[in-house]
């Protein structure tokens, strides 16, 4: 046997009468006791194994740098299609060390032949040992990886942020540039070694949609979705959007340490209060996962950045991730309350990001006061829309028999917002009376189109399932403590008995025309800075601030991706599950629809509207 070569069997034989120069760790079954031991020695090293009907090859590890098969097992361990049987198998001791019985001399000298010709750093090739199919797999560094993963300590000074120059490529872009299909393709879909698994495109839509989920790492579910005018394009922002999603979840490029009570840390902290709590019976009851705000309780906290205060600021680590307690190894705080993405964008620099994370901030919190507020909005004139595109997905829509209505809810920082609605026409019992989105975008037209881009895959998903769950829907309208998970909201809501819960909006004739949308023209500003400068000012001349947390991780950062969660204290963050909205002590809720003409004074407790709100 050869010095360069652990191991015993065919695999071990064949790669050791043509050594490769560096040391390989080979197996005929799922043997992996020697990796630890071939890792200690320093050197760069490979390992190769056998999994039943099939041989791994692969990746090339260098000690002390990112990348490694520990990286690579977390990736497939994950991987959203693999499959559960192996995975059982692998547990078997048994299994793990007994050579395969698809393997075969010829297929030996195969992987050897793989060994010289295709073992990189950051891949790994599969030897399929039923055909001798080879296929390339590779995957990126996890910055969590505990062998070679390594994040640097959240600090104050890696939080600040000073907006550059970023030209656009036109006057009304919202980005700087448009994503690539090949290359984020290239870099995270792989369906056993990728971030995201393979976007599948729902070719029987209204209009083009993709979706792409996310490798586990503890979640099930969590899903990328892409709405465009083409497959490709939907493919790209299905792929984008899930990588957003993975920023979110937990810190992967900062390693929290702060931590303590507001009390201790007021002077640099953002008071909790100041972004909504829930009522206090919320937290007697006995299922309540969250913890009642004191200031002296002891939590973790993650620099951000106040535009406001113009200096990094503290923030409770569960505001600015919503699934720390999934962290895999780490000690997870009780919330103070619910916390979902919102505010959450990805960008192809951080100042696109902040922008998009103001927009969808504003959006939600649009959506959400015309709703509790229960404001009679204006309503577009769809027939007269500038833009032929408005008036072809409008039609596409309500060949399926609903009514498109959209109302105008921009608030007082003018940028706009839209509530978009289809209203059932058919008079059909087994089909949804309501259902309704919103978009925000720095051009009305845009916005719009956002909104009824969202609408259309959400009005196909519902007219599905709703026959199934009208009696379970019947049941949450006349009980909004059964409205538990984000999809209860939408069936709630689009019961005949809830229907007539949108009469403010339903109600009377307030046409606009689109030369009045928006409260005003937003400038046609050549640099992307400036657009974010305007919104940020216009936030803060409202009396509230932006503050960033920079969720970017080496994962972003191999596409050259930014990725942030705007918070904006005062504002209404979407939550899901009618007990958990967060309403308390929020002064704005109250006043805005007073100053903006839409109460005779501003709002008390009382006032608010008591039904789940209909956000799908």
């Amino acid at each position: 046997m050869s010095d360069s070569v652990i191991g015993d069997g065919l695999l071990a034989d064949a790669i050791a009468r043509r050594p490769p120069s560096m040391l390989v760790v080979a197996h005929d079954g799922w043997d992996t006791a020697d990796w630890s031991a071939a890792h200690d020695r320093g050197e760069p090293w490979l390992p190769v194994w056998t999994e039943l009907d099939r041989v791994v090859v692969g990746p090339i590890v260098r000690p002390g740098e990112p990348g490694c098969v520990w990286c690579l097992q977390t990736w497939r361990s994950g991987a959203p299609r693999r499959d559960r049987w192996t995975g059982e198998l692998r547990k078997d001791g048994r299994v793990a060390t007994r050579p395969s019985a698809w393997l075969s001399a010829f297929a030996a000298d195969a992987v050897r032949e793989l060994v010289h010709a295709g073992a990189a750093r950051n891949c790994c090739w599969y030897l399929d040992l039923r055909d001798l199919a080879q296929t390339r797999h590779t995957f990126l560094p996890d910055p969590l990886c505990p062998a070679c993963g390594g994040r640097p300590e959240d600090t104050a000074a890696r939080a600040a942020i000073t907006p550059l120059p970023r030209p656009k490529p036109s006057p009304g872009a919202g980005r700087i540039g448009e994503l690539s299909e090949s290359r984020l393709t290239e870099l995270y879909v792989d369906a056993e070694t990728g971030v995201v698994a393979p976007p599948t495109g729902l070719r029987d839509s209204l209009l083009p949609l993709a979706e792409s989920v996310l490798t586990e790492c503890g979640y099930r579910g969590e899903a990328g979705f892409g709405r465009a005018r083409d497959f490709a394009s939907c493919r790209a922002t299905a792929v984008a959007e899930a990588l957003e999603r993975l920023g979110g979840q937990w810190p992967r490029g900062k390693r929290t340490t702060v931590r303590g009570s507001y009390a201790d840390l007021a002077r640099d902290a953002l008071d909790p209060r100041s972004l909504g709590l829930f009522p206090a019976e919320r937290y007697q009851e006995p299922d309540c996962p969250y913890q009642p705000f004191t200031e002296d309780a002891v939590v973790s906290w993650v620099w951000a950045y106040s535009f406001r205060q113009g200096r990094p600021v503290l923030v409770p680590e569960t505001y600015a991730y919503y699934r720390t307690a999934l962290q895999p190894g780490a000690r997870a705080d009780k919330p103070f309350t619910f916390e979902i993405s919102n505010g959450c964008a990805l960008g192809g620099c951080v100042e696109e990001a902040i922008l998009h994370g103001i927009l969808e901030v504003v959006e939600r919190d649009a959506f959400l006061m015309t709703w509790y507020a229960r404001m009679p909005l204006p309503e577009v004139d769809l027939a007269r829309a500038p833009d032929p595109r408005v008036g072809l997905v409008v039609e596409r829509i309500e060949r399926t028999g609903y009514r498109l209505r959209v109302f105008d809810m921009t608030l007082t920082e003018a940028i706009p917002a839209f509530w978009v609605l289809a209203q059932d026409t058919t008079g059909d019992a087994a089909r949804p009376k309501v259902v309704c989105t919103s978009g925000s975008a720095l051009d009305p037209v845009a916005a719009v189109l956002t909104a009824l881009g969202e609408l259309a895959p959400i009005v196909e998903q519902e007219m599905r399932r709703y026959p199934a769950e009208a009696e379970r829907a019947r049941q949450m309208a006349a009980d909004p403590d059964l409205v538990r998970i984000m999809t209860d909201h939408a069936l709630c809501s689009a019961t005949p008995e809830a229907f007539e819960r949108f009469s403010f909006l339903l109600s009377g004739d307030r046409r606009t025309g689109w030369d009045r949308l928006g409260r005003g023209p937003w400038p046609h500003h050549a640099d992307l800075r400036d657009d974010l400068t305007e919104a940020v000012d216009r936030m803060l001349a409202g009396g509230m601030d932006v503050v960033v947390v920079d969720q970017t991780s080496p994962l972003h950062e191999a596409a050259g991706l930014h990725c942030v969660k705007v918070i904006v204290p005062g504002a209404l963050s979407m939550t899901f599950g009618h007990r958990n909205r967060r309403t308390t002590g929020l002064r704005r809720l109250r006043e805005v629809p007073h100053l903006l003409g839409y109460a005779p004074q501003p709002l008390t407790d009382a006032d608010l509207n008591p039904h789940p709100h209909p956000f799908p």
